[in-house]
């Protein structure tokens, strides 16, 4: 690990024959598996001094991954309409999906006893041994992201006109918060208090779902893409266009802060991502900038790197002392944090 704090360290880059458009470590922070947009299903070590794995493909290209935090299994998605359920010990994959349309969003819960999966306008869940137990098909429009409350088993799925959070402990519950316009991120403060979801349209809503009032934020410019909190919760952050912008919360929300501006990057952004814990902050653009921030007291990036091009994934490790970070030419950096 470096010995400057607030620093980026590159490990090793690992070219993967593949585009890598999203990726998941193992809660050890051990192994990383990456989805690649040609089809492979990849395994890849923190070491990165062996070549990339190949486990696997889903034709016409993978689209999501996504790691029980007990480790057990990990699930992928892809063009193919199938979704693939692995072993994290063997490798090895059962289908227990397999659909017209595609997948993209897929998440476990946080006790890892349920793995939702998006597709279209219906929301499968399947318990950690790949059995259906709940298929939701009344969603208004497709569903453009899920997002589980922390430690909880409530599942809030963005789409059309609003939120819907379904509830699947004891009898099934559903609430709707709504929204005019359509939702695009799922982000809920790490105490499960608030609820924050991007809009097509350039704003914010937000939802505190213990007391059921709604706020909303204006004139981000341009549909925002990202929505993430910090790791200690004191922070919201959003990405819009070439605009990276944050808020400070009070009382749980954003409700009453003063957004304030991160400049630094010259063309639109495409990844953000919070350090599991504390307030750093990496963005990333199609300006091949990677910067690293310390959101709340400082206006300019505490570490800054050129990419070789276009960022296409952001991913800590679950400790975050380590990032991976993959580019348009098919590779991937991994980054000691410190």
């Amino acid at each position: 690990m470096s010995a400057q704090p607030g620093r980026l360290r590159p490990r090793a880059r690992v070219d993967l024959g593949d585009y890598p458009v999203d990726a998941a470590w193992s809660n050890d922070g051990k192994t990383l598996i990456v989805a690649g947009g040609e089809g492979a299903v990849l395994r890849l070590a923190s070491s990165a001094a062996e070549p990339a794995q190949r486990l696997g493909r889903h034709e016409s290209g993978a689209l999501a991954v996504s790691w029980q935090k007990a480790g057990r299994v990990f699930a992928t998605s892809g063009q193919d309409g199938a979704v693939l359920l692995w072993d994290a010990r063997s490798f090895t994959s059962q289908k227990i999906q397999q659909s017209a349309e595609w997948s993209e969003r897929l998440a476990f819960s946080d006790s890892g006893r349920w793995l939702a999966v998006a597709t279209g306008k219906v929301l499968h869940l399947y318990d950690d041994a790949g059995k259906l137990k709940h298929r939701l098909t009344d969603h208004p429009g497709s569903i453009a992201a899920i997002g589980w409350r922390p430690k909880t088993h409530e599942l809030a799925a963005a789409g059309n006109n609003g939120m819907r959070v379904h509830r699947l402990e004891g009898t099934l519950q559903s609430r709707d918060f709504p929204a005019r316009g359509a939702c695009l991120t799922a982000a809920w403060h790490p105490e499960g208090r608030v609820l924050a979801a991007g809009m097509q349209d350039g704003s914010i809503y937000l939802w505190n779902v213990i007391t059921g009032t709604q706020s909303d934020i204006q004139g981000l410019g341009s549909r925002v893409f990202a929505t993430e909190w910090s790791g200690n919760g004191r922070y919201l952050a959003a990405a819009a266009g070439s605009a990276l912008v944050g808020w400070e919360s009070q009382a749980k929300s954003a409700e009453g802060s003063q957004p304030f501006e991160l400049r630094a990057h010259s063309d639109r952004m495409t990844a953000l991502s919070f350090r599991p814990s504390g307030s750093w902050l990496v963005s990333a653009a199609r300006d091949r900038r990677l910067l690293l921030w310390r959101v709340g007291t400082a206006d300019q990036p505490q570490d800054a790197h050129l990419l070789p091009d276009e960022c296409t994934l952001l991913r800590f490790s679950r400790d975050g002392a380590l990032l991976a970070v993959g580019d348009a030419l098919g590779g991937l950096t991994i980054y000691e944090c410190s």
